[in-house]
C-alpha cells in the first residue's frame, strides 16, 4: 500500500514537472532546477496524505516503510520532475516550430 502510494507519488511529479516545463521553464537546465520543489512538494503531498490516512486508519499503514518511501520519493520524485520537465521544455521546443 505504501509502496503503491510513493510510485503515483512520483507519477504525479513527473507530470507536475512536465506541465511546469512546458509552460514555464525556458531552458533546460533551468527545467532541471525546477525539479526539485517539485518533487519537495510531490513528497509532501505523499507524506501529508499517508498522515491522513493513518488517523482515519489506524492499523493500516506501517510507519516505518512510510517513512523509507517519503525519503524514496524525495529522491525518485525530484530526478523524476527534473526529468519531466527537461522533457516538457522539449515538447515546447516543437510546438513552437510549427
Amino acid at each position: 500500500m505504501e509502496t503503491v502510494g510513493a510510485v503515483l507519488a512520483s507519477l504525479i511529479a513527473v507530470a507536475m514537472g512536465f506541465f511546469a516545463g512546458r509552460r514555464w521553464v525556458s531552458n533546460a537546465y533551468l527545467g532541471a532546477l525546477f525539479g526539485v520543489p517539485l518533487g519537495i512538494v510531490s513528497a509532501t503531498l505523499y507524506f501529508t496524505l499517508a498522515l491522513l490516512i493513518a488517523r482515519a486508519w489506524p492499523r493500516l499503514l506501517d510507519a516505518h516503510l512510510v517513512g523509507l518511501c517519503v525519503l524514496a520519493v524525495l529522491v525518485v520524485g525530484t530526478a523524476c520532475a527534473a526529468a519531466g520537465a527537461v522533457f516538457g521544455y522539449r515538447k515546447s521546443l516543437g510546438v513552437r516550430l510549427f
